[in-house]
């Protein structure tokens, strides 16, 4: 079982359903119980929402190990599971049979919310993956873009399925509608942090890679640029990140939200230490240690959320 556990990346995917069950419990609900506001979406509801997306992205993981073997053997010859532990085939297997089951159980919730139409981000999204893994990540950003938004994808696609949920109670939509404001500028905010974080791990990554990337021919980003390039490029997005979590605390200040203001501040200090281990970053194992910084980055982001329980503290 534990090259299976190993190859559904077990610490990301509770990542996603941390983003998910924070998204409703860190956003969604104090807003609404502070506000005697009602109607949200039942929580059998919202775990077959965590349910389609975890059965999605555990099939993105797979495929994309399956589609990697070749270069996986150079670039993780210590952590290869596929031809390994697990042959190409099954590998192909179970990618079919949790995507498929994402897809129906992504299905069910729509048709259940009454969104049938919505139904179609559970088509696109393993799509989007199956080409990542395929094609867009041996293109210069365009790979790193995709993964970036479809992690953005799990913070927004719960609001779009809950405003939808909202509109078939017109009371209830009526009411929480006034608050849409406040509910749109935490989502988007931390959308835009799960892009730049996510968009800034996947370059790295490539860098981590390019030994392996390089000699099948790849074009991503690290190649094309060079690693010194590459290096300035994340140590932009790594400020444009600090700047923009800074505006966010000036409005959080201002807002009411002042403890979320301050537990921020640690995410800003993973990001200052980013950007320093950035700066002297040269070799495989220097990347290694900051994509690690990154996701420890996203992680104390997502934490901060909590602190919407605690308004004008």
């Amino acid at each position: 079982m534990k090259p299976y556990l190993q190859i559904l990346r077990p610490v990301n995917l509770l990542i996603i359903a941390g983003t998910l069950l924070l998204v409703r419990c860190a956003i969604f609900q104090p807003i609404f119980q502070q506000n005697q506001l009602e109607g949200l979406m039942p929580w059998w509801q919202f775990m077959l929402l965590v349910i389609a997306t975890l059965l999605i992205g555990a099939g993105g993981y797979v495929i994309n190990d399956v589609l990697d073997v070749e270069m996986d053997a150079i670039n993780k010859p210590g952590k290869q599971i596929i031809n390994r532990y697990i042959s190409t085939e099954r590998g192909k297997n179970l990618h079919m049979r949790l995507t498929v089951a994402g897809v129906i159980t992504g299905m069910a919730f729509s048709y259940l919310s009454g969104n049938i139409m919505l139904g179609i981000l559970f088509v696109i999204i393993p799509t989007a993956l199956f080409y990542y893994s395929y094609k867009y990540k041996y293109m210069p950003l365009v790979g790193n873009l995709v993964v970036a938004a479809i992690s953005a994808m799990v913070v927004v696609m719960y609001w779009i399925f809950e405003f939808y949920h909202l509109k078939g109670q017109p009371v209830h939509f009526i009411d929480a509608s006034r608050y849409f404001i406040l509910l749109n500028r935490f989502v988007l905010a931390f959308a835009a942090f799960a892009f730049l974080v996510s968009l800034m791990r996947e370059i790295v990554k490539d860098a981590q890679d390019m030994e392996g990337d390089a000699r099948f021919g790849c074009k991503t980003l690290p190649i094309m640029l060079g690693i010194p390039s590459t290096r300035l490029l994340v140590i932009v997005l790594e400020l444009i990140t600090i700047t923009g979590l800074g505006w966010f605390q000036f409005v959080l200040y201002r807002s009411g939200y002042i403890a979320m203001a301050y537990l921020l501040v640690f995410t800003q200090l993973f990001l200052f230490i980013a950007v320093i281990k950035t700066f002297s970053a040269k070799e495989k194992p220097d990347f290694t240690r900051l994509s690690l910084l990154f996701k420890l980055t996203m992680v104390a982001g997502m934490l901060s959320l909590i602190a919407t329980w605690f308004r004008n503290i």
